[in-house]
């Protein structure tokens, strides 16, 4: 690559002006169509640099047109810290430490965050013009309210000292690590070669009677799979010998991550090192939860083995906070684990210690308390010249009090200590013997603590005898057997230590695409798998920075090439193909995909138009499938309802409403809202549409009545279709908004958007819509309003009494306000 390229993007980005990024032609000349086949790596990382920049700078451009909507902060000092030669860079960097006097957003009060690009400004921005000149900086430290940034260029004094607001633009962290994967000094080229060209593609794997370890088909014989599931993972399996690309096909509702948590507790199993990967957090969460509960289920001891199981991210997009059972692999949190199980000072040994050397000598130790007790201010006092001079009695407790006071503290945390410890150290370290061992030494202290409770009297009576009344010694003879192994444990006190030893030894590492950028060799070792889930809504060079993981030799793609792919905010790029998946790609050149092709989500009438549509007919119903919640009421399973006299118009940035199709809803979410009432019936809904404007209107119509009413009892769910992706709900309603005599019916025409609204539902499925205008557009919406009319599910809303009354007061509101 040319030199320039080599710069970090970080350092292309401050290069840019104002004008720069304003010019929609900057990159235009480079950006280039993405080929289908690749003669070289070179080549192959080459081709997605400039279509990088363009997308980032039209994401920075798109900020500065909202700039007086943008999060904003008020400076109350910038002071600079010091100067700094990057080794990346021909450019110095100059950095600075802000206090931050208030910060807000629209949402709420404004965060910063690490990574953040964010404008300086003398005056609080309104306008483009309002940034000139431009200073951009990057933060570095985040520890509101204080941060630490990187300038973009020189300043003097005098605008130092004017400086007074700080603007948030975008965070680029994710195009970062792209582009870092894309210039990777020291690749694994292994599995890159194997995706540029049809020639080096491997043919379909035919699963062997090669026998498996007896582990490895209990789970996947106690997961409950269907065949086509069971053989897609088989035949990743089947590929161990060999590098290889694995494709495996997941339509809607056909149990692809039941299928990739299977898939990942046979690799955990198998001690097979893997990466997985997955566009967003909340997939990689989806794919986290799904695989403990599986390893909880095959575990004999609970948590023994989540210490193999890494979940790395940053813990407020994870949601780690509120997702508690996430948190037990979650890296940073294993390191404050490890860190305080360890530690020289008052770690698990210091505590065994301590406990051990209680139960041996609890009498010495009472009766050494009460005479330290007795000895106020260094000087013996008795209690009787103490109450002649009005002062405090020393309350000197009983030796069951003293007993039960200082056992229960230590035993306790002792028993925290125990199951921390194989929960979050690595089975390479920690065997089961010596979990039941640990095991046995919890029950041991449990009892110990039972008896002191119910033999209390006893033991005050007779305090010789304590040790034999509570069997003590059963207990110490538990506690010296725990693992003497821990001895060998390399020290790993220091932050970076633990958190390389947590990636190294761990067999499943769980992040973001982009996370896996960070996934180097030094930190993780060697890594055998790469598993990418929701693989087809990742733009192929995010897939680069996975495919690049040192010594890997096998990724596995699951993913579905008819759903919605990764968004691409520049129009040149998304013409140029840079929102193409692999996935998608790999399929184009004819590499095999195995077909998971029994779906559980929707009910048959359903699933008959999509599956006919997308799949030709190749994915089977489960017979759980069958009903509904609401057969033989309103429209039945699957429904077109005509709202012909409804009119489109602009909303809010100009995106289309339509009020009349937002009236219809709001009936028939009132009709639902109340057979879920007096039926008892635990009903959740979903309104998709295309459009941010009906979105809006629609959440205006009906704000929170319904689900703060209803408790947990009927939930409501109102999103764009794009925002719908990988979810469900009982039933879904679709508002296709597009209302023309023309059949011009924009973005709704692209099938993938289709496929993904109209696969979302369980039991019911109604579309509502201008018959005419769908008609008309030669779109697949002609195809689902000819559907319906042969197997009589079309509906006009005006044929409904309550419909027809909601359209026409709609239209009787539209015309006032046409007036006005």
């Amino acid at each position: 690559m040319e030199r320039k390229e080599k710069t970090s993007l970080l350092d292309r980005i401050f290069s840019w002006s104002i004008k720069d990024i304003l010019n929609k032609d900057l990159h235009k000349q480079k950006v280039k169509t993405i080929p289908d086949k690749f003669s070289s790596v070179h080549e192959y990382f080459k081709c997605f640099v400039p279509h990088l920049l363009e997308e980032t700078r039209t994401e920075l451009f798109s900020s500065f047109k909202s700039l007086s909507k943008a999060p904003l902060f008020e400076i109350s000092s910038l002071l600079e810290t010091r100067k700094k030669e990057s080794s990346r860079s021909s450019l110095n960097k100059l950095f600075y430490d802000i206090t931050i006097k208030d910060a807000v957003s629209n949402s709420g009060k404004y965060q910063p965050k690490c990574g953040d690009l964010i404008a300086l400004t003398k005056e609080r921005p309104r306008r483009i013009d309002d940034l000139n000149p431009l200073l951009l900086a990057s933060i570095s430290v985040d520890n509101y309210p204080n941060i630490s940034v990187i300038l973009s260029r020189l300043i003097s004094p005098d605008e130092k000292s004017s400086l007074g607001f700080g603007v948030s633009l975008m965070n680029p962290t994710t195009n970062n690590r792209i582009w870092n994967a894309l210039h990777h000094e020291a690749p694994n080229f292994d599995i890159i070669q194997s995706v540029l060209q049809p020639t080096s593609l491997g043919m379909e794997q035919t699963v062997s009677s090669r026998t498996w370890g007896q582990n490895v088909l209990d789970i996947i014989c106690s997961a409950k799979l269907n065949s086509s599931q069971e053989a897609a993972i088989l035949s990743c399996l089947e590929t161990n010998h060999k590098k290889s690309v694995n494709l495996i096909w997941g339509p809607p509702g056909t149990g692809k991550t039941k299928t990739v948590a299977t898939l990942l507790l046979v690799l955990l199993n198998l001690r097979w090192k893997t990466v997985v990967c997955a566009p967003t957090n909340t997939a990689i969460v989806e794919v986290t939860s799904r695989l403990l509960a599986l390893s909880k289920k095959s575990s004999e001891h609970a948590t023994y083995g989540l210490g193999n199981i890494v979940l790395a991210g940053s813990h407020k997009r994870l949601g780690i906070n509120n997702n508690d059972h996430l948190r037990i692999v979650f890296l940073d949190h294993r390191i404050s684990k490890l860190r305080k199980l360890f530690s020289p000072s008052f770690g698990w040994k210091q505590r065994l210690k301590s406990i051990i050397g209680f139960l041996e000598n609890t009498e010495s130790k009472y009766d050494k308390y009460v005479r330290t007790l007795k000895d106020v201010g260094g000087k013996k006092k008795k209690a009787e010249e103490m109450k002649k001079k009005n002062q405090q009695v020393v309350n000197i407790p009983t030796f069951v009090e003293f007993v039960k006071k200082n056992f229960n503290g230590l035993s306790e945390k002792m028993e925290t200590n125990m199951v921390d410890l194989y929960t979050h150290i690595p089975n390479s370290f920690i065997s089961s013997e010596d979990v039941e061992k640990m095991i046995a030494a919890r029950q041991a202290l449990q009892r110990v603590r039972y008896l002191l409770q119910e033999n209390s009297l006893r033991v005050e009576s007779k305090k010789g005898s304590f040790k034999r009344l509570i069997r003590v010694d059963c207990c110490l003879q538990a506690l010296l057997l725990l693992p003497k192994s821990f001895d060998k444990f390399p020290n790993i006190l220091k932050s970076d230590d633990i958190r390389n030893f947590c990636l190294q030894k761990a067999d499943i590492i769980i992040c973001t695409a982009s996370g896996a950028a960070e996934m180097n060799a030094e930190k993780t070792g060697n890594v055998k798998f790469a598993v990418i889930d929701e693989a087809a809504q990742l733009k192929e060079c995010d897939s680069v920075a996975a495919l690049q993981l040192q010594g890997l030799r096998h990724a596995i793609l699951i993913g579905d090439e008819f759903q919605l792919p990764a968004m691409v905010h520049s129009n040149e790029c998304e013409k140029a193909k840079f929102g193409r998946s692999l996935f998608e790609r790999l399929v184009l050149l004819g590499h095999n995909k195995h077909l998971l092709d029994i779906q559980y989500r929707m009910h048959p009438s359903i699933s008959r138009f999509p599956n006919k549509e997308f799949y030709g007919g190749r994915i089977k119903d489960a017979s759980i499938v069958q009903e509904s919640i609401l057969q033989g009421n309103m429209f039945g399973s699957f429904s077109f309802i005509n709202v012909g006299r409804g009119k489109e118009e602009s909303g809010d940035g100009h995106s289309p409403k339509n009020m009349t199709e937002v009236a219809v809803i709001s009936e028939i979410i009132s009709s639902l809202f109340k057979v879920s009432s007096e039926r008892k019936i635990k009903m959740s809904v979903g309104l998709i549409t295309p459009y941010k404007g009906q979105v809006r209107a629609i959440q205006e119509r009906i704000r929170d009545k319904y689900s703060s009413l209803s408790g947990e009892l009927f939930t409501l769910n109102v999103r764009s279709v794009d925002g719908f992706q990988g979810g469900e709900e009982d039933v879904i309603i679709i508002s296709t908004v597009r209302s023309n005599s023309n059949g011009k019916i924009g973005f709704l025409s692209n099938r993938q958007r289709a496929n993904v609204a109209l696969t979302r539902a369980r039991h019911c499925l109604w579309v509502i819509g201008n018959e005419t205008t769908l008609a008309r557009s030669g779109s697949i919406w002609a195809k689902l309003r000819r559907d319906s009319k042969r197997r009589k599910c079309f509906y006009d809303a005006i044929d409904d009494k309550g419909l027809r009354g909601a359209m026409n007061d709609a239209l009787l509101w539209t015309k006032k306000k046409g007036r006005r």
